[in-house]
């Protein structure tokens, strides 16, 4: 990133006070990312196989969106973004076009990291989204953006435009106020919850979008989809919901009930709703979702090294804690959760420091911790990116 932490603070402390909930606005705020850098993401997210095409989009000028792109999505004679642009400039000589991904942070942890640091600086200064946010990665051509995934009133929107320029234009609800929005390479386009808009990609445009829902609705959206997964586990769900008379047969009181599989799945969903475990899962989750900063699907946990007793390690990530009864936490870092138990883990956690590095054998000493229980531990936190091993020169 171009700035320190300290001034990318700043700037959004800036931003928050001047346009936070108040009105569109088109500032200069780098990301610090190039085209180049978000390209291997989103020809990864167009490649074979076809499970990841929800998510992709693409659509010309002239036809709208394209029910099979195949031909025209990045592939391998596409090294970089401008041999790509060269190639769609020759298959559609005249027509603009727009090729959009949507949740494709996640295949690149270095990226999705970036962007992490990115708009945390921001939710430190008007605070944590408690829901998903969604991201997008959008290129694009002489087009407007009509057949793109659009943001629905109910969230707030920030642009990042990573080259090119583009334009929007924006109508707040319940006002009869039109916004028409311009940004170039190296501006942050934003827009508050309430405004229907409409993209216009320009010359060589590539955009960095994240999306916050930003009403209630979202979250009982979000709290039917948990309790569904939960219902669908539950061998009480099982079965079908069956035939029955029209009328129902009455009840020795003469009294008509509801229909008994519809009320037997109300009964279970209220129940499920109110026990502990749902908390217990909405909580553990905005653990995970603070520590992604809202940017989910995370990258997944890499793969598993063996650890040795004199290996030095180091914390690389922020590792949140939230109490989950007597002598248990939750550990979250990098989208990822970890359940501990014990005083001797907390020792271990308060010992990790950035900027110092331990060996397996000093952990294990100074927070009293068997080697057999440690290096699982460990094992665990270097999995989800939580800490990194040091070589004799120490770098990562």
């Amino acid at each position: 990133m171009n700035a320190t932490e300290p001034d990318l603070s700043a700037r959004w402390k800036r931003f928050a006070e001047a346009h936070w909930g108040r009105e569109p606005a088109a500032v200069p705020f780098a990301p610090g990312l190039g085209p180049e850098h978000v390209y291997g993401v989103v020809a990864a997210s167009c490649a074979p196989p076809a499970e990841d095409a929800a998510g992709v989009r693409f659509a010309t000028a002239t036809q709208g969106r394209l029910r099979d792109a195949s031909a025209l999505l990045p592939g391998r004679d596409d090294p970089d973004p401008d041999a790509y642009r060269d190639r769609l400039a020759r298959q559609l000589p005249g027509s603009g076009w727009l090729l959009s991904v949507r949740q494709p942070l996640w295949r690149d942890f270095g990226l999705w990291a970036h962007v992490r640091e990115l708009v945390s600086g921001l939710w430190r200064a008007v605070g944590w989204p408690t829901l998903p946010v969604t991201a997008e990665l959008a290129l694009g051509e002489r087009c407007p953006g009509r057949d793109a995934p659009a943001p629905r009133p109910g969230s707030f929107a920030l642009t990042w435009v990573l080259a090119g320029t583009m334009t929007v234009r924006l109508w707040p609800e319940h006002t009869g106020t039109e916004y028409q929005l311009a940004a170039g390479a190296g501006d942050l386009l934003y827009w508050p919850a309430g405004c229907h808009h409409l993209d216009h990609y320009l010359d060589r445009c590539t955009t960095l979008r994240i999306v916050v829902p930003a009403r209630r609705a979202a979250a009982l959206t979000h709290v039917r989809g948990l309790l569904a997964d939960r219902m669908q586990e539950n061998p009480a769900y099982a079965g079908t919901p069956g035939v029955l008379p029209f009328p129902a047969p009455a009840g020795p009181d003469g009294e008509i009930g509801a229909a008994g599989p519809v009320a037997d799945a109300g009964r279970l969903f209220a129940g499920l709703a109110a026990g502990p475990g749902t908390a217990r899962e909405l909580r553990v989750s905005w653990a995970a979702r603070r520590s992604a900063a809202g940017l989910e699907p995370a990258p997944p946990p890499r793969p598993a090294v063996p650890l040795e007793p004199g290996l030095r390690v180091r914390a690389s990530a922020e590792l949140l804690r939230i109490p989950d009864g007597p002598g248990r936490a939750v550990w979250a870092a990098n989208g990822h959760t970890l359940a501990v138990e014990g005083a001797a883990p907390e020792r271990v956690r308060n010992r990790l420091r950035p900027g110092a590095a331990l060996t397996i054998r000093e952990l294990g000493r100074g927070s009293r911790m068997p080697a057999e229980t440690l290096i699982p531990l460990l094992s665990d936190l270097h999995r989800i990116r939580a800490i990194e091993l040091m070589d004799g020169d120490g770098a990562a």
